[in-house]
């Protein structure tokens, strides 16, 4: 599908590029905690895997608590019914996704934790310094905050770990040495760089890194 959708864009640039500003725009007027309920809703749907994951952790960026999502997912039953929503917790659980993980389901969790995505500047205790191999990109979630990081001597470069293209989660299956490749639609962003191969406006989002005690501390930026 992927490759598909590649083809179509390059085929039909006028004719694709007018569908995405349409669903672009039908998204609009809507916050962004709902429009990702909703893409979590349709990957449910029609059972895709990855897009699943990736827009549930998306929603928990935003502001959605696993309560909400669950609740987003009841809310459609008629239209989803008991086995797609089985088969959707079932991949959450697979995958570890904050909030569903075996052992969570009935936790007492404070709500600001769980709700509130980290303020502006907040500072994020990822690793080691001496964790983090020399020259390669590697892939690393600070709560539910996915990242992609870069190591050389004494110094750290942070990227968010999301594709500039539709959004998608970048995942550690997709790197490569330097090299990490959405499995969306094949997008490719090398680091240390993070510059996309589409062109420089498609680079990945840098965040600021700093060193405390041999730590390495990104600040989320939203």
């Amino acid at each position: 599908m992927s490759r598909a959708l590649d083809f179509l864009l390059q085929a039909r640039p006028q004719a694709m590029g007018a569908y995405f500003t349409f669903v672009k725009d039908n998204g609009s007027r809507l916050d962004p905690k709902t429009r990702a309920l909703i893409s979590v809703i349709t990957k449910v749907a029609v059972e895709t895997e990855l897009g699943l994951v990736q827009y549930t952790r998306k929603a928990l960026e935003v502001g959605a608590s696993p309560d909400e999502i669950l609740d987003a997912l009841m809310m459609a039953f008629p239209a989803l019914g008991l086995s797609r929503i089985v088969w959707a917790v079932d991949v959450l659980i697979a995958h570890g996704v904050e909030g569903f993980a075996e052992g969570e389901a009935g936790d007492e969790v404070p709500v600001a934790a769980e709700t509130a995505p980290p303020a502006r500047g907040e500072s994020l205790d990822v690793c080691a310094l001496d964790q983090l191999p020399e020259r390669q990109t590697v892939k690393r979630n600070s709560g539910r905050y996915p990242l992609l990081l870069w190591r050389e001597g004494g110094t750290v470069r942070a990227y968010k770990a999301y594709c500039s293209h539709q959004g998608m989660e970048l995942m550690a299956s997709g790197i490569k040495g330097a090299q990490v490749t959405c499995a969306q639609h094949g997008w490719q962003f090398i680091l240390p760089e993070g510059r996309c191969s589409r062109g420089e406006k498609w680079g990945l989002t840098e965040l600021p890194v700093s060193l405390r005690a041999g730590r390495v501390i990104v600040q989320w930026q939203d």
